[in-house]
Protein backbone atom coordinates (compact mmCIF):
# COMPACT_ATOMS: atom_id res chain seq x y z
CA UNK A 1 0.00 0.00 0.00
CA UNK A 2 1.20 3.50 -0.75
CA UNK A 3 0.54 6.94 0.75
CA UNK A 4 2.23 8.48 -1.98
CA UNK A 5 -0.31 10.79 -4.02
CA UNK A 6 -0.64 13.58 -6.51
CA UNK A 7 0.07 17.41 -4.63
CA UNK A 8 -4.03 18.74 -3.88
CA UNK A 9 -4.01 22.54 -4.88
CA UNK A 10 -6.41 22.87 -2.12
CA UNK A 11 -4.66 21.68 0.79
CA UNK A 12 -1.96 23.32 2.74
CA UNK A 13 -2.60 26.94 2.51
CA UNK A 14 0.04 28.83 4.19
CA UNK A 15 -0.33 30.69 7.27
CA UNK A 16 2.93 33.42 6.19
CA UNK A 17 5.33 34.48 3.76
CA UNK A 18 8.35 32.02 4.22
CA UNK A 19 10.49 34.87 2.63
CA UNK A 20 9.68 37.86 5.08
CA UNK A 21 6.99 36.47 7.22
CA UNK A 22 4.03 38.50 6.10
CA UNK A 23 0.46 37.59 6.30
CA UNK A 24 -0.96 39.07 3.49
CA UNK A 25 -1.31 36.30 1.13
CA UNK A 26 -3.44 35.79 -1.56
CA UNK A 27 -3.75 33.04 -4.39
CA UNK A 28 -1.57 33.36 -7.87
CA UNK A 29 -2.60 32.72 -11.54
CA UNK A 30 0.81 31.40 -12.35
CA UNK A 31 0.29 28.27 -10.88
CA UNK A 32 -2.64 26.08 -8.86
CA UNK A 33 -0.44 26.05 -6.10
CA UNK A 34 1.20 29.91 -6.18
CA UNK A 35 0.66 32.47 -3.36
CA UNK A 36 1.43 36.00 -3.14
CA UNK A 37 2.79 38.14 -0.65
CA UNK A 38 1.49 41.27 -0.43
CA UNK A 39 4.02 42.72 1.87
CA UNK A 40 7.20 41.65 -0.30
CA UNK A 41 5.48 40.98 -3.82
CA UNK A 42 7.23 37.58 -3.75
CA UNK A 43 5.66 34.39 -5.29
CA UNK A 44 5.82 30.89 -3.97
CA UNK A 45 4.52 27.33 -4.14
CA UNK A 46 3.05 25.44 -1.28
CA UNK A 47 2.59 21.29 -2.16
CA UNK A 48 2.18 18.74 0.25
CA UNK A 49 2.70 15.14 -1.70
CA UNK A 50 1.35 12.72 1.33
CA UNK A 51 3.98 10.22 3.17
CA UNK A 52 6.41 7.92 1.49
CA UNK A 53 5.97 3.86 2.98
CA UNK A 54 8.53 3.27 5.49
CA UNK A 55 11.49 1.78 4.39
CA UNK A 56 10.90 -1.46 6.81
CA UNK A 57 7.67 -1.92 8.82
CA UNK A 58 7.96 -1.36 12.82
CA UNK A 59 8.72 -3.64 15.47
CA UNK A 60 5.50 -4.78 17.25
CA UNK A 61 5.23 -3.12 20.57
CA UNK A 62 5.13 -5.15 23.78
CA UNK A 63 2.28 -5.69 26.01
CA UNK A 64 1.94 -3.61 29.20
CA UNK A 65 3.26 -6.41 31.25
CA UNK A 66 5.70 -7.61 29.34
CA UNK A 67 7.24 -3.98 28.77
CA UNK A 68 7.05 -3.51 32.46
CA UNK A 69 8.92 -6.96 33.03
CA UNK A 70 11.63 -5.66 30.79
CA UNK A 71 11.93 -2.32 32.54
CA UNK A 72 12.30 -4.14 35.79
CA UNK A 73 15.02 -6.66 34.67
CA UNK A 74 17.11 -3.92 32.91
CA UNK A 75 17.36 -2.31 36.52
CA UNK A 76 17.60 -5.69 37.90
CA UNK A 77 14.52 -5.81 39.70
CA UNK A 78 11.92 -8.59 39.80
CA UNK A 79 8.12 -7.89 39.65
CA UNK A 80 5.29 -9.87 40.74
CA UNK A 81 2.62 -9.42 37.97
CA UNK A 82 -0.62 -9.44 40.16
CA UNK A 83 -2.87 -11.48 38.01
CA UNK A 84 -0.53 -14.12 37.00
CA UNK A 85 1.56 -14.39 40.51
CA UNK A 86 4.64 -14.86 38.44
CA UNK A 87 7.51 -13.24 39.80
CA UNK A 88 9.77 -13.13 36.53
CA UNK A 89 12.73 -15.60 37.60
CA UNK A 90 13.11 -18.62 35.46
CA UNK A 91 13.05 -21.62 38.03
Amino acid sequence: MSFRRAPNPNRNHPTFCPYCGGEDLWPNEETDFAWKCGECLRVFEVKFHGQDDPGRAPAAALSTPDALQASLSRAGRTAVLRATGDTGKNE
